[in-house]
């Protein structure tokens, strides 16, 4: 990140959502060119990192599987990391 603000590099290979976030807050002069379609077509997948054995890995479960049988997850998922317009896939 540090080379691509200093000029050093012309570019760098991020996921979408870093991309996005890199553009909007860390380098707001930054074009996001386009993306790499997803292997065999799985989108990509998010998770949490725990302490081995920590306390709040149940806690963290229940409330993901809360979202997601509700259907709050996916709307989160498309309000913060659906952009894919603005950025294009790339052949």
């Amino acid at each position: 990140m540090q080379a691509l603000k200093n000029g050093q590099i012309d570019g760098l290979v991020v996921d979408l959502p870093t991309a996005f976030y890199i553009t909007s807050a860390q380098v707001p002069n930054a074009t996001i060119v386009g993306q790499i379609s997803a292997a065999g077509g799985k989108q990509e997948q998010f998770g949490a990192l725990l302490n081995k054995n920590s306390p709040l890995t149940s806690c963290v479960s229940k409330a993901v599987e809360a979202l997601t049988s509700d259907g709050k997850l996916a709307t989160i998922q498309h309000k913060w990391l659906a952009q894919v317009g603005n950025a294009p896939v790339l052949q």
